[in-house]
């Protein structure tokens, strides 16, 4: 009796499961449209007219951010090239539960922003990795004094005062300031926290134009293109945002070989996106790829914050659209449907599969709107492998998978990195080419041919 209770309740619990999972992937399909997209700018663009608005660009500032400092390189010639008012915003560090391993990012951002930056024709150099408190306070106070017109200028000679430790610079431009006093540094600094958030974000680096958010560099080519759409760029200049690079219109021949560590969570989109991509770079350079599954972030005791897992969302589904990826279908494998789908993983590797493997799972639960915790959809996983799903079964819901995956997450960190989708790509040599995090880091693995190319010659 008590059993077929057990046994009831169990089934009420798997229907009542699919249910959430369903509303939400339904949810997130309407959100992430192109057509409730349109209709969001749309609505926005009206309103901004009827109120007579010029086009404002927030722009939020982190003076002791690499990729603010880049950011702010390039605010003048926004300005010069499209109808827009920029009013930036001084703010302090991320909320701590959108980035949980601190110090590692930090470090990342530095050696990130020193090898992007030449790319771009921006600047970013420093032999430092912590700036002093008191440095960054004064640093604050500068900017908070500065009107917005000065404001992209005197940024600029800031962040140079602080990557390159040039206190006596700082305090010059400091005396030439309006002086505030801590409390007031702190009480302002926590005002544009306040709007930071209610903008959409939580980092510095950010531009935040009429209800959506971009990041950095890596993001302008789509505020541009949306500025562009309004008719706002003036004289049809060209794009500021521009990435130089070795590339060249005759093929890659190198007798380099390169090999990925490929460090990729069956719940991160970015990962899918970052997969897609690389099944194609395959196709036209010699890379091996080691797949090495690792558990999502927040099954490992981290949290992400509701306007920060709404923009990763939003902001994947306009660089799919972009690379033609299809995206937005999504319901989420987090726990039972990432453990059953890993624990099928060493199965599949022994039968060299796992490129596949995955592909097959991620297009299935980011793009197709399957439950990934079903029978059904693994089998039928399995069965597109050429696989038999009877031997697959054997494997489904035990435990071997653990230790791989923990001995991934120990290597990913000793890498430097501590979130996927993380790439260490290395020579024929197996030596340590570069350490890169992000999809937004691929073109690098093709520029590293290029520089290997040379090294041929």
């Amino acid at each position: 009796h008590g059993y077929r209770n057990n046994s009831r309740a169990r089934k009420i619990m798997i229907i009542i499961d699919w249910l959430i999972l369903e509303v939400r992937r339904r949810y997130l399909k309407k959100f992430l449209s192109q057509s409730t997209q349109h209709k969001k700018r749309n609505k926005k663009e009206i309103l901004r007219i009827k109120d007579n608005k010029p086009h404002e660009v927030f722009y939020l500032h982190q003076v002791d951010d690499p990729y603010s400092h880049l950011c702010c390189q390039v605010l003048d010639q926004l300005i010069a090239s499209y109808e827009i008012k920029i009013i930036p915003l001084v703010v302090g560090m991320p909320p701590q539960s959108t980035t949980p391993e601190v110090e590692l990012l930090k470090q990342h951002s530095i050696d990130d922003a020193t090898i992007i930056a030449p790319y771009y024709g921006l600047n970013f150099s420093t032999k430092r990795n912590e700036i002093p408190i008191e440095m960054i306070e004064k640093a604050q106070s500068i900017l908070l004094s500065t009107n917005s017109t000065r404001f992209a200028s005197k940024a600029k000679r800031v962040g140079e005062a602080l990557w390159q430790n040039n206190r006596i610079a700082l305090d010059e431009m400091l005396k030439k300031t309006k002086p505030i006093t801590h409390q007031d540094v702190k009480e302002r600094i926590e005002v544009n926290n306040i709007k930071r958030k209610q903008l959409g974000h939580y980092l510095g680096a950010v531009f935040a134009y009429e209800g959506e958010c971009y990041w950095s560099i890596d993001r302008l080519a789509f505020l541009e293109e949306r500025l562009k759409d309004l008719n706002v760029r003036k004289h049809n200049k060209e794009l500021v945002i521009k990435r130089n690079s070795l590339k060249t219109n005759t093929p890659l021949i190198s007798s380099q070989k390169m090999t990925i560590d490929f460090f990729i969570s069956a719940r991160s989109p970015y990962s899918y996106l970052a997969l897609k991509q690389l099944i194609e770079l395959k196709k036209q350079l010699p890379l091996k790829i080691n797949y090495r599954p690792i558990l999502p972030m927040v099954m490992r005791g981290m949290k992400i914050d509701l306007e920060k897992g709404m923009y990763i969302l939003s902001d994947c589904k306009r660089i799919a659209n972009q690379k033609e990826i299809s995206f937005g279908n999504i319901t989420d494998p987090l726990g039972r449907a990432v453990e059953r789908f890993y624990s099928l993983f060493p199965y599949v590797k022994e039968l060299n599969k796992e490129e596949e493997f995955f592909d097959l799972f991620l297009t299935a639960v980011w793009a197709n709107g399957k439950h990934g915790y079903l029978d059904s959809t693994l089998k039928n996983i399995i069965r597109k492998l050429d696989l038999p799903w009877d031997d697959a079964k054997k494997e489904l819901d035990t435990d071997y998978w653990r230790e791989e995956i923990e001995n991934n997450r120990k290597a990913m960190y000793k890498i430097g990195k501590w979130g996927p989708p993380s790439f260490a790509v290395k020579n024929q040599n197996n030596e340590v080419l570069i350490n890169l995090w992000g999809q937004d880091r691929l073109w690098l693995i093709e520029e590293m041919m290029y520089l290997m190319k040379d090294k041929d010659k």
